[in-house]
């Protein structure tokens, strides 16, 4: 598959002076990736929407047959996301008798890695089910090895999903603890424990996006910056991962979800897809 003109990867250049600055080449070597390979629990609670019922359990409906290229799981995740943005979720693929079927096999059909917030949990903005969706999350949505290669598993024999979304989202407490850390101390921020990892990864995008006086809109465009940069660097770092995208079978995305809205906005500057 041939990379877009605005291909992610066109933001993802490196300031090789800069302490902290992203370095290409390690990237992923940063030891603090808060890895979470998390596949959500089924939603059980009741709706209050008056416009439809929302089944779930075992009187919940089957999705539609699961994609195989690109193109039908980005129109699938787009679809779903329609759905929980409107307070109308199907809740797919969550039956007791799926669960079972699914006990010794799995076909999942995109992977979704996002950021740690409770607020965004993949398979309740996509609207998907049980086996629907690989999940990896981070703070920040940060990269490291051992998720590279989560991520390469997902693409790989028998799984090959046909689409990654890198999804950031509006208001993130990893962007915004960067933000503020570069104020404090531009050249070498501090923070806690492992979190200076994050911020190490964070800071490049902070550091590029252009001040504005509103402070909750600097931090949104530092998290597009930076939910772009990832995703570049994601075929950057794996080869596995860009042989699959060069040979058209997978399509890698930078996404964020609006934490207000419920919707995810695909269209990035510099963006839609490698």
């Amino acid at each position: 598959m041939s990379k877009s003109a605005n291909s992610v990867a066109g933001t993802a250049s490196s300031k090789q002076e800069d302490p902290v600055q992203l370095n290409r080449r390690r990237f992923f070597s940063a030891a603090g990736g808060v890895l979470a390979l998390a596949g959500l629990a089924a939603c059980t609670s009741p709706q209050n929407s008056a416009t439809a019922p929302n089944p779930v359990g075992d009187h919940a409906p089957a999705a539609a047959k699961a994609p195989s290229t690109p193109g039908q799981a980005l129109e699938m995740l787009k679809t779903g996301n329609s759905r929980f943005a409107e307070g109308r979720p199907k809740h797919p693929n969550q039956t007791s008798q799926l669960r079972s079927d699914l006990a010794e096999h799995q076909e999942p059909w995109a992977l979704v890695h996002g950021c740690v917030d409770s607020r965004v949990a993949p398979e309740l903005v996509f609207d998907q089910g049980i086996g629907d969706l690989f999940v990896t999350r981070t703070a920040g949505a940060v990269l490291d090895d051992t998720l590279v290669g989560s991520m390469e598993f997902a693409v790989s024999s028998p799984y090959e999903v046909p689409v990654i979304v890198i999804l950031g989202h509006t208001a993130c407490g990893a962007v915004t603890g960067t933000v503020e850390a570069l104020e404090k101390n531009a050249k070498s921020p501090k923070a806690p424990g492992e979190m200076i990892d994050f911020i190490s990864e964070i800071a490049p995008a902070a550091r590029e996006a252009e001040p504005v006086p509103d402070k909750s809109e600097h931090i949104n465009n530092v998290v597009r910056m930076n939910t772009v940069a990832v995703a570049a660097a994601l075929v950057e770092r794996s080869e596995i991962i860009r042989a699959a995208v060069n040979a058209g079978r997978t399509e890698v995305i930078a996404a964020v979800y609006d934490l207000q809205t419920g919707l995810v906005d695909w269209n990035l500057t510099k963006n839609e897809k490698i």
